[in-house]
């Protein structure tokens, strides 16, 4: 089954490329990132550099811009705001660590994204504390919902409440994640996707018997 991956609904969307060189499929050597790519690519670094330091909501575009020498101008070129950066972040480094599981989903691919989740967790942290309108609590469930609509377009192929399922997949994993980062992510990631697999196990054992 192949997973085609979401459209970055976004001023800074460009999935093509998530590092500075990246090599060539067909064998050949290292390839260039384009100018943009590069600005981009200064710009989150900076970004994550700010938030290392300071709550995401006290964040100023010129806290961004000095930081890598460049201007407002350069900034709103290419990113309509500082939440559109955060979400071109995730996108770029989300989709360069799952890509290759995408196509069998599995709970490999949620160990995988538990696994970025954690290794970012400082970031992603300070992130998740601003919600409303073009934040990454948001854009993360759309994400989200993306992957699992693709595969169950397939799976549930004549079912009409697919889009339901999931949705309330996509919540109900942001949910997990969300409250697991939040709370210090004092589990591992391995032992917390064993318990979210226990859980869908035994909740689907009851769901039978009834």
């Amino acid at each position: 089954m192949k997973t085609t991956v979401p459209l970055l609904p976004l001023t800074g969307a460009t999935p093509d490329f998530d590092v500075s060189t990246a090599r060539d499929d067909r064998g050949g050597g290292d390839v260039q990132m384009p100018d943009s790519q590069l600005t981009k690519k200064a710009l989150a670094q900076a970004m994550k550099e700010a938030m290392a330091e300071l709550p995401l909501e006290k964040i100023r575009i010129n806290d961004i811009v000095k930081r890598c020498s460049m201007n407002r101008q350069s900034f709103y070129y290419h990113f309509k705001d500082k939440y559109d950066l955060v979400n071109w972040i995730f996108y770029t480094e989300f989709f360069g660590e799952i890509r290759e599981h995408l196509d069998n989903p599995d709970w490999e691919l949620l160990k995988r994204i538990c696994e970025y989740f954690y290794k970012n967790r400082d970031f992603y942290r300070n992130a998740l504390q601003v919600t409303g309108q073009n934040s990454f609590y948001d854009y993360f469930v759309e994400v989200l919902h993306s992957i699992f609509i693709t595969q169950f377009n397939e799976i549930f192929e004549e079912d009409p409440h697919r889009d339901f399922y999931a949705t309330f997949l996509a919540d109900a994993l942001r949910a997990a994640i969300c409250r697991w980062l939040l709370q210090g992510n004092k589990t591992p990631p391995e032992e917390f996707v064993k318990l979210m697999k226990d859980s869908c196990e035994k909740i689907a054992a009851i769901v039978l018997r009834l």
